[in-house]
Parts: C-alpha cells; structure tokens; sequence
C-alpha cells in the first residue's frame, strides 16, 4: 500500500467515527422548552410565562409531501424567472434605438445680429495630470526663507 492509499484509508476511518459518534450524542438531546413571556420568546422562563409546544406533529408523509410542493416552487420560479429575461431580451431587440433628444429652436429675432458661438476647448488626450502624493500630517518639511533671514540681517541700519 502506498502512503496516498494509507493517508485516504485513515481519513476515512476518523471521518466515520466522527460521524457515528455525532449521530450517537445527538439522539440523547431533547428540545429545550421555549417561553413566550408577553411578545418576546425565551429559554428561561418569567412571571405570567407560557410553554409552548414546537415538537413537529407531521407525518413522514406530511414532510414528504411538504418537501415536494417545496422543490416544484422552486423549479417554477426558476421557469418564470427564464420566461421574464427571455422577454425582457425580445422587448430590447424590438424596441427603436432610443433617438437623442431634439435641439430646442428659439424663436427668429427680429434684428440682424450675428452672434458666434465658440467652441469649448478640449484638453488633448496627451494630458496628464500630476502625480498624487500622499503625505502623513506634520511630516511635510517647512520651506526654509533664506531670502527673508537676509533681508533681515541687511535692515538693521
């Protein structure tokens, strides 16, 4: 045997007693009681507090039957939400593109005046703006005003 074959034998084995021995814990747990203590739910009781009742009363019919009506609402929304995008692509393929809007008219003056309309500029496409730095408050260094330290020192006449 080869250690891949030995290594998978024994993740097996462990994997199978994990498992019966879950099954083994969990048949020896019961259901807590739950208390509806006016309109909130708990599982410890308080004054004027009811018991109430949420074994499972259904049949193993009942939950089958259950589980069924379950599994073929989920394949008919599955169908109808294939329906709706089916539709939904036939309508987009019909439907005109939609045109752009119409440039509004202004009424004809009167006067003769000519006006010119310039263009807005566009930057090339060779622009780039500056390079973003990030800098942590306080640790910018203060520029130094060595022209101001001069003048100083020229004034004190």
């Amino acid at each position: 045997m080869n250690t891949k074959t030995r290594g998978a034998l024994k993740l097996t084995r462990f994997t199978a007693m994990v498992s019966i021995s879950l099954c083994a814990l969990s048949s020896g747990l019961q259901a807590q009681n739950i208390y509806k203590c006016g309109s909130s739910y708990s599982q410890t009781p308080c004054a004027g507090a009811t018991t109430l009742s949420v074994d499972d009363a259904r049949t193993e019919a009942q939950k089958q039957q259950t589980d069924a009506a379950t599994r073929g609402d989920a394949k008919l929304a599955q169908s109808l939400a294939k329906d709706r995008i089916a539709q939904e692509k036939l309508t987009m393929a019909r439907s005109p593109a939609p045109q752009p809007a119409a440039a509004p008219t202004t009424p004809q003056s009167t006067s003769n005046v000519v006006s010119k309309i310039t263009p807005k500029r566009i930057k090339s496409k060779k622009y780039k703006p500056d390079a973003f730095i990030a800098l942590v408050p306080g640790s910018d260094k203060k520029p130094s005003n060595k022209k101001a330290s001069q003048k100083k020192q020229e004034k004190p006449v």
